[in-house]
């Protein structure tokens, strides 16, 4: 097969770059697919590392331009001193680079060199800056480069709708073979301003009536505390951005069960109720044929690794912290309310403070060290029972980190959370999971009853709220629950670790990227089934 795989951030081939594990995932399956002989180019912005790229790799410059002025409608109320357009100026130039046989190209110029430290820019520019519009410069300037150059059967896997919905529906019925990954689960409300997404398929030779039918009903007041930072639109000409890319992609892909089980219909969710009536979920549940479970995995350096209380010993021991006290790990990037980070930091805090005796290994990923106070408080309060680490990290270094740890804790929020290979790293590793039951993560089996047969490690209740006490006291609880088995009841905690390292050592990238081979071949038979319905109805029944 000829593959395009296209993301916003594709860094995972270079331990210093990634941002978070979406790109690892990436990496990943872009080898299991060259190895297996498949055409593979990826597709990404260059976010300003060229420079830093040719260092490392040999680097080649593409026989593709694109320059000109992109026309955007921006929503008057976000954008008051704009009047509701904006002229964008591209000068994009085609950089490609070939890494152990994938073929990657770096579309680089204007916004989108952009933002090196973290790849997209800050939330609060919205409003404010037209760097904001980054991620839509790329979509542009994508589409323009695929219409150009992707010959016609070519399956494109695209990743994380927010970033490219555009692409999708700019390209639907020009002969390519799409299918979406839904990387990270989206608050119910996300929605894109139609006339802005109207202009720019308009612009780019597409459809703009794809939109008909995707304005949702509002958001109840009483909801909007459970969507942290996602701004209402009530009254206002937004589609529902799922909706739209379930309703534009020819396979709408998920990775996990969980995950397509919580976006069919968000159940026990606090927006159960309200998602029966969206357009998302009518537009999914209109193609069901369309959704797949093409899954994720463990990287391989994960899969057969042996724990030894020397090797142990000796990396806690470098780390200044004891050994003989059980450690806990948390891998992830830094985003305290996504990845429950802030509840974390406050209940190690108080745990070690009543007296508890452990160690904490927390690296939390930002591109620069964040201003936080609940993380300063328990790395200076705790010095020889702590280390956080906010930079980037190498495969190597976690590995020796989780192989040291007894436990691993992951308290994601707000079901945002999918698959979620950290955790499956540190299961992998010996270590013993506490994690929130999200639907997306229960494929891990950790269970609310750590006793239960099938159980791998502790489930902690669901939590949909910004700052949420409940869940801080949930993880003291889980957290001395665990020790106090280590400490008391020692052969049923190792039965949980051997049983957490046999369930996480089943997700192979492997059995991963032959799952979405068949994906890729259904859709491809299922585009071709409706190519003539497409071409006599101009959308999709």
């Amino acid at each position: 097969m000829n593959i395009i795989e296209c993301d916003f951030e594709f860094s995972g081939f270079d331990d210093q770059l990634v941002k978070a594990g979406t790109s690892v995932y990436l990496w990943n399956l872009c080898r299991q697919f060259q190895a297996a002989g498949h055409d593979v180019t990826c597709l990404t912005p260059a976010h300003g590392l060229l420079g830093q790229l040719r260092e490392r790799h040999a680097v080649s410059t593409l026989d593709w331009r694109y320059t000109g002025t992109i026309p955007v409608r921006l929503d008057p109320v976000i954008w008051p001193d704009r009047a509701g357009q904006a002229e964008i100026p591209v000068a994009v130039t085609a950089h490609q680079a070939s890494i152990e046989g994938v073929r990657i190209v770096f579309l680089s110029g204007g916004l989108l060199d952009e933002y090196t430290g973290s790849f997209y820019p800050p939330p609060e520019l919205e409003g404010r800056s037209l760097g904001f519009l980054k991620p839509l410069v790329f979509q542009a300037a994508a589409t323009r480069f695929l219409a150009d150059t992707a010959a016609p059967g070519t399956v494109l896997h695209l990743h994380e709708p927010a970033f490219h919905y555009l692409i999708l529906a700019a390209l639907r019925g020009r002969g390519l073979v799409t299918v979406s990954t839904v990387q990270t689960n989206m608050p119910v409300s996300t929605a894109v301003y139609r006339p802005e997404v109207a202009t720019l398929l308009s612009f780019l030779g597409g459809d703009p009536g794809v939109t008909a039918g995707l304005i949702d009903p509002p958001v109840p007041p009483g909801l909007r505390q459970f969507l942290p930072g996602v701004v209402a639109h009530e009254g206002r000409d937004y589609v529902s951005l799922l909706g739209l890319v379930a309703r534009c992609a020819d396979a709408l892909d998920f990775l996990s069960q969980g995950q397509l089980d919580h976006a069919l219909t968000q159940a026990g969710g606090p927006f159960e109720e309200h998602f029966a009536g969206s357009a998302a979920r009518r537009e999914l549940l209109a193609r069901r044929d369309r959704l797949f479970v093409g899954g994720c995995a463990i990287g391989d350096e994960w899969l057969n690794l042996r724990r030894d209380e020397a090797r142990r010993r000796r990396t806690l021991t470098s780390l200044g912290l004891d050994p003989a006290l059980p450690a806990v790990y948390h891998n992830a990037r830094y985003t305290v309310q996504h990845k429950g980070q802030q509840e974390m930091f406050r209940a190690i805090a108080r745990l070690l403070g009543e007296g508890e005796r452990f160690s904490a290994l927390l690296h939390c990923l930002a591109p620069r060290p964040p201003a936080d106070p609940d993380m300063d408080l328990l790395a200076s309060r705790y010095p020889d029972r702590v280390r956080i680490v906010t930079g980037p990290m190498t495969q190597a270094e976690l590995i020796e980190w989780a192989l040291a740890s007894d436990l691993c804790l992951f308290p994601s929020k707000f079901e945002m959370d999918t698959f979620l290979m950290a955790m499956g790293e540190a299961m992998a590793a010996g270590a013993v999971p506490i994690a929130t039951a999200q639907q997306g993560m229960r494929h891990f089996r950790h269970a609310s009853d750590p006793g239960d047969p099938a159980a791998t490690g502790l489930a902690l209740p669901r939590s949909f709220r910004i700052n949420d006490p409940v869940l801080t006291d949930a993880l003291c609880a889980g957290l001395r629950r665990m020790l106090r088995m280590m400490r008391t009841e020692p052969g049923q905690f190792q039965v949980l670790r051997d049983r957490a390292v046999a369930v996480a050592r089943q997700f192979s990238w492997q059995q991963t990227a032959d799952r979405f081979t068949e994906v890729f071949a259904a859709a491809i038979k299922l585009s071709a089934d409706r190519g003539s319905e497409r071409g006599r109805n101009g959308e999709d029944k």
